[in-house]
């Protein structure tokens, strides 16, 4: 028994003694990669990481500096498409450069729209990419985006679009990081999104959802139409849907709950049919001057309901002519269809008949009678 024990131990050590062992002083982690397409599968890489140094004002109390300050190091070069920018640029490194604590990963809309399969299956392959990896299309460059040093907040630039990104995924955005990526990507009878985003003056924005049949962008979702379709694909709460019931005259609903439904008909047939049933539970945030009171909700229900069933509709729509399917209305179709024809699937998905049908209950306006 004790030389079976020694042996384990033995054995503990010499395979501890195999693993590479990392200092945090020695090296540095990237937090955030960019790529640009340049044309010819090749792009320009960009990568960036804090570098940890010590400030002039020790203890840094009161209104004084912290005594140790990050300042953002970048590198930056062309690389062919897919390529590990860590491998790429590590013989550039004053010191080891590792991904453990990459946060965010940027594609220009030239390279999504070139087609992003080698990124993709390099990513999936890849143990260092996380799961959580937060993931944009940038409107612009992703280099001008990652080491611009104009930018109103002073935490790293890897942190400030990740915490913009999922700020709005909890409110008018649907879910979205690598995982949700690479699922879509490769799952049978769907597409797959990322948000879009672009740096506007001094700070970055949310401009809408990059829309991609397989592995190529092909269309945007504008802002105004985000909320749309987060409530055909989740449900969720604290969005905000901005509901315009005359010429420049306004109410904003603050979604309290929102729930989606499907059911589908003659799912094998040519023109399969798809009802979504979507219930919103929300209340009144901002409101035009005597639009709106509790007896008179109902006034406001009724059309905001058709608004959003004809926007929803208008959106499939869109996306059925240019045969994509974010909304993975495909697997929805199949899950309830028996011995579901997939292989015909691509063309009777243009023909399908979508129906939506709203209900809003505001169950607060905010607004004494």
């Amino acid at each position: 028994m004790k030389l079976k024990a020694l042996v384990i131990l033995l054995l503990l050590a010499f395979l501890s003694g195999c693993m590479p062992t990392n200092i945090i002083d020695d090296i540095l982690m990237v937090e955030a990669e960019g790529f640009d397409y340049i044309g010819h599968n090749q792009i320009v890489g960009t990568a960036t990481m804090p570098n940890y140094v010590q400030s002039g004002n020790p203890g840094g109390q009161g209104g004084g500096l912290p005594s140790t300050a990050s300042m953002m190091r970048y590198v930056s070069g062309v690389t062919y498409d897919g390529k590990s920018l860590v491998d790429k640029f590590q013989p550039e490194g004053q010191r080891k450069l590792k991904v453990g604590k990459l946060r965010v990963m940027l594609f220009d809309k030239k390279l999504a729209k070139h087609g992003m399969r080698d990124q993709i299956d390099f990513r999936n392959r890849d143990p260092d990419t996380p799961r959580d990896l937060t993931i944009a299309v940038v409107e612009g460059s992703t280099k001008k985006l990652l080491t611009a040093q104009d930018y109103q907040t002073q935490i790293p630039i890897s942190r400030y679009v990740q915490d913009m990104i999922q700020q709005n995924n909890e409110q008018n955005y649907p879910s979205s990081n690598v995982a949700q990526f690479i699922y879509s990507y490769y799952g049978n009878y769907m597409d797959p999104f990322m948000p879009l985003i672009k740096k506007n003056g001094n700070h970055l924005e949310m401009t809408g959802i990059a829309i991609f049949k397989k592995d190529k962008y092909v269309m945007k979702v504008p802002n105004k139409d985000t909320f749309i379709f987060k409530m055909l694909f989740e449900k969720f709460n604290q969005g905000v849907y901005d509901f315009e019931f005359a010429p420049k005259k306004h109410i904003a609903i603050r979604n309290v709950r929102t729930t989606i439904n499907y059911k589908v008909k003659d799912g094998n047939s040519s023109a399969p049919v798809i009802y979504a049933y979507i219930k919103i539970n929300g209340q009144v945030r901002q409101a035009h001057v005597g639009s709106i009171s509790k007896s008179r909700a109902y006034r406001v229900e009724k059309p905001l309901e058709k608004q959003m069933e004809q926007k929803a509709s208008k959106l499939v729509r869109t996306f059925q002519k240019k045969g994509t399917d974010p909304l993975r209305l495909g697997d929805t179709v199949r899950s309830f269809t028996y011995n579901f024809d997939g292989k015909s699937w691509p063309e009777r998905y243009q023909n399908a008949h979508f129906h939506c049908q709203v209900t809003v209950n505001i169950s607060q306006t905010g607004i004494s009678e």
